[in-house]
């Protein structure tokens, strides 16, 4: 006798196997689902049921692949065993109506389904930077006109971040970044900085002081490469606002020809390159670099930490920082108030925007918001 059986493994699988997506580039669905339970001698049994149907016909809305295999025998299939698995993740819920209807138990619920998306791009967003005094150092075995063009090649790198369009740029080039994060720590440390106040820091703000730098990188010269290399770069050390935290380093350099070394003047000027050459190349390393570091920039998630206040939830994030009305914020963490669910991740909505703070509303009205007070929430792009 041929056996045909079929495991479904849905629930768990539907609801665990997103765990290292990165929400900001998930597809987004909503969808409304009825799921269904034979009610036998349990009501709670047969709710829960219903519940679990409901939630896996819900995310089967968002895609599902099939896979198994057979176990045959004499050339006769004994055993058809396959998988339906969602390739979506439910990352909340709201129940609409629950009823018993004659023998069996139904659940409505919208869903907010969340699928991988292979084709994300990432997509620009304003950028807000605050420029402290900037660290200017060079060697002194360098040609003159190097250490004079490195000024202008710092200059450059300004001016290129200020008029980008994304960037918004603030310039407290009088402050020392890092006095003012010990100042900020310790108001004793840096009376200067006390009494001249110290700049305004907001939430989303990136803080940075430059560390400008030149110096030869080549000690001994090769039949290859007889010219002398020296190397530009600038060290971007970025801080977060409000509280000064740490957030990553950004390195950009570049590599030039510094001159040939010949004991005639005549070769040496007429084999090395021009200072307009040099610079050329330089400032072309500092464009690359300032592009690779804005894109960057717009494949970070917009995320903050919420705040309880007056039985409301805010952000202090708004529309300089990219958000818009009605956009769907994800916290990692499960507060479904009354139900057993597997679901680690809550749904918020921006309700109210301005420039620099957000109102935010929970998908599922059930939900103590005062118990997401400080929680970090992530928003879909």
């Amino acid at each position: 006798m041929i056996k045909l059986i079929k495991f479904y493994f849905f629930l768990q699988l539907i609801l665990l196997s997103f765990h290292s997506f990165a929400y900001q580039d998930l597809n987004i669905l909503k969808a409304e689902v009825t799921g269904r339970s034979v009610i036998l001698d349990n009501i709670e049994k047969a709710r829960r049921l219903a519940l679990e149907d409901a939630l896996y016909l819900a995310s089967l809305k968002g895609g599902a692949f099939v896979d198994g295999f057979s176990s045959v025998s004499k050339n006769t299939i004994i055993n058809d065993q396959s998988i339906i698995k969602s390739d979506s993740k439910i990352l909340d819920f709201k129940i609409l109506s629950e009823n018993k209807n004659k023998d069996h138990y139904e659940i409505k619920l919208l869903a907010i389904i969340g699928s991988k998306n292979n084709s994300f791009e990432c997509k620009e967003k304003p950028i807000n930077i605050s420029i402290f005094k900037p660290k200017v150092i060079y060697h002194h075995s360098l040609p003159s006109f190097v250490i004079r063009s490195m000024y202008e090649w710092n200059n450059f790198f300004i001016d290129n971040i200020s008029k980008d369009d994304q960037i918004s740029l603030k310039k407290y080039d009088n402050f020392e970044l890092n006095k003012i994060i010990e100042s900020s720590n310790n108001v004793e440390f840096d009376y200067s900085s006390n009494v001249n106040g110290i700049p305004l820091v907001e939430e989303g703000d990136y803080l940075v002081a430059p560390v400008f730098k030149v110096e030869p990188v080549n000690s001994y010269k090769v039949a290859q490469n007889p010219y002398e290399i020296a190397k530009y770069s600038i060290e971007l050390d970025f801080f977060k606002g409000p509280n000064y935290n740490f957030f990553r380093t950004f390195l950009i350099d570049k590599e030039f020809q510094n001159r040939y070394p010949s004991n005639f003047h005549l070769i040496s000027a007429l084999t090395s390159k021009s200072k307009a050459e040099v610079s050329s190349d330089v400032v072309s390393g500092i464009s690359d670099g300032v592009n690779e570091m804005i894109k960057t920039f717009n494949c970070l998630p917009i995320e903050g930490n919420l705040k309880f206040v007056n039985n409301s939830l805010y952000i202090d994030l708004g529309k300089k920082h990219g958000l818009r009305n009605r956009q769907i914020g994800i916290i990692k963490k499960n507060y479904q108030s009354g139900l057993k669910s597997n679901l680690d991740t809550t749904v918020l909505f921006i309700s109210e925007i301005n420039a620099n703070r957000s109102k935010l509303v929970p998908l599922n009205d059930k939900i103590k918001i005062s118990e997401l007070d400080r929680m970090k929430i992530q928003f879909i792009e």
